[in-house]
């Protein structure tokens, strides 16, 4: 009976389709087998090819932490600005947020990214504070190029986290506190309430401690976050990279609000009439 298990076993080995060279790519970038990737590459394979979601090798390596292929697949022109069609991830987020383990070769990987010019560095700031990667956030200080405001939104993140290094770092670089626009009580006081999105998520708007804040619903008042108001109906995430809200005003009414998340695109949420 082994024997036979063992024969089953043979045939399907054997009726199981080679790996494309493609197919041999993607592998070795994402086992960190450098030595494969330069020769596949060598041998013709496109470095830029398209994988499942539009991801290419070098997002594999990225994620995975492989440095060194990394570096073979940057030497080989791999397209820095390509997003993958499921998340909008591109290799720089991955190298800052990746889903595996982070450890230290991610900082090194989005160092070579941005050396390189990806898209996205002003971004991999607020993401290199709340990974608390003081080298990283230092790297792209001190590569300039960052505009005031997202120096602001950064420093105002780091102070939310007590990450004070952090606060050191974008303080020495010129970073300054982002300007907030004074609202009362009662003009805060017509955000509050329920809110949908066309999916269904709700959302709650309170005011707490001269602010807005996000709640989700039935939570206890359990805060996913803090607004601070920019102009008369828009207000910004409190250490919360990059986010946005603007609400919409009919007449004298607040009807709802666009939530514009940092990465993807916006959300709308129209109000909860109250019964």
């Amino acid at each position: 009976m082994h024997l036979f298990f063992s024969l089953l076993a043979v045939v399907a080995f054997s009726q199981a389709p080679a790996l494309t060279a493609a197919d041999q790519l993607q592998e070795a970038a994402r086992k960190g087998d450098a030595a494969t990737v330069k020769r596949l590459l060598d041998e013709g394979v496109d470095v830029n090819t398209k994988f499942r979601y539009g991801t290419t090798a070098l997002f594999y390596a990225c994620d995975h932490g492989h440095v060194d292929v990394v570096k073979v697949l940057l030497d080989k022109g791999a397209d820095l600005t390509l997003k993958d069609t499921f998340y909008g991830f591109t290799p720089l987020m991955l190298a800052i947020s990746p889903a595996q383990k982070r450890k230290p070769a991610h900082t090194e990987i989005a160092k070579l990214l941005i050396a390189k010019g990806a898209p996205g560095k002003e971004d991999a700031l607020s993401g290199a504070i709340q990974a608390d990667d003081a080298a990283l956030a230092k790297f792209i200080l001190d590569s300039g190029g960052v505009s005031a405001p997202k120096l602001s939104d950064a420093l105002e993140m780091a102070k939310t986290a007590n990450k004070t290094e952090m606060v050191s770092l974008l303080e020495a670089a010129g970073a300054k506190p982002p300007e907030e626009f004074k609202m009362d009580a009662a003009q805060l006081q017509r955000f509050a309430g329920a809110y949908r999105s066309g999916s269904g998520n709700e959302l709650i708007v309170a005011v707490a401690g001269g602010r807005l804040s996000l709640a989700l619903p039935g939570t206890s008042g359990a805060q996913l976050g803090t607004l601070a108001a920019k102009d008369a109906t828009t207000f910004r995430g409190v250490g919360m990279a990059g986010l946005s809200v603007g609400f919409k005003i009919e007449g004298d009414k607040v009807t709802g609000f666009t939530l514009m998340p940092p990465q993807g695109g916006p959300v709308v949420y129209t109000r909860v009439e109250s019964k």
